[in-house]
C-alpha cells in the first residue's frame, strides 16, 4: 500500500506542474494564472507550482523507502498545494482541495 501512496503523491506533484507552468491561450476555459482575489499572479503560481510539485514529490520519494521524515513533508507539500489552489481558486480546485485535505489526514494519521 505504501508503494500506490508514494507514486501518487508523486503524481499529485506532477500535476500541479502540468498545469501552472504551460503559459495558458486567452482561450483556455481555465484560467490558472489568475486570482479571483489577486489578479494576475503567473509568477506566484508557478513559484507554488515548482514548490508543491518538488515538495510532493519528494514526499512520495520518503514515502516508497519508509523515510521518518516523509510525512512532515507530505503535509508540507500539501499544504503549499492548498494555497496555490486557494490562491487561483474556481470551482473544479474543490476535488484538489479535498484531495489535499485527505493526504493530510491521512499523514498524520501516522504519526499517532
Amino acid at each position: 500500500m505504501r508503494w500506490i501512496a508514494g507514486l501518487f503523491l508523486i503524481a499529485h506533484g506532477l500535476v500541479h506542474l502540468a498545469i501552472w507552468l504551460p503559459r495558458p491561450e486567452a482561450k483556455a476555459p481555465l484560467h490558472v494564472c489568475r486570482s479571483p482575489f489577486a489578479g494576475e499572479v503567473r509568477r506566484l503560481a508557478v513559484a507554488l507550482a515548482l514548490a508543491a510539485g518538488a515538495v510532493l514529490g519528494l514526499g512520495g520519494l520518503g514515502l516508497l523507502v519508509a523515510a521518518p521524515w516523509c510525512i512532515p513533508v507530505t503535509v508540507a507539500g500539501a499544504g503549499i498545494s492548498a494555497a496555490l489552489l486557494v490562491l487561483t481558486f474556481n470551482r473544479w480546485w474543490l476535488i484538489g482541495l479535498g484531495i489535499n485535505a485527505a493526504i493530510i489526514v491521512l499523514a498524520l494519521q501516522q504519526t499517532g
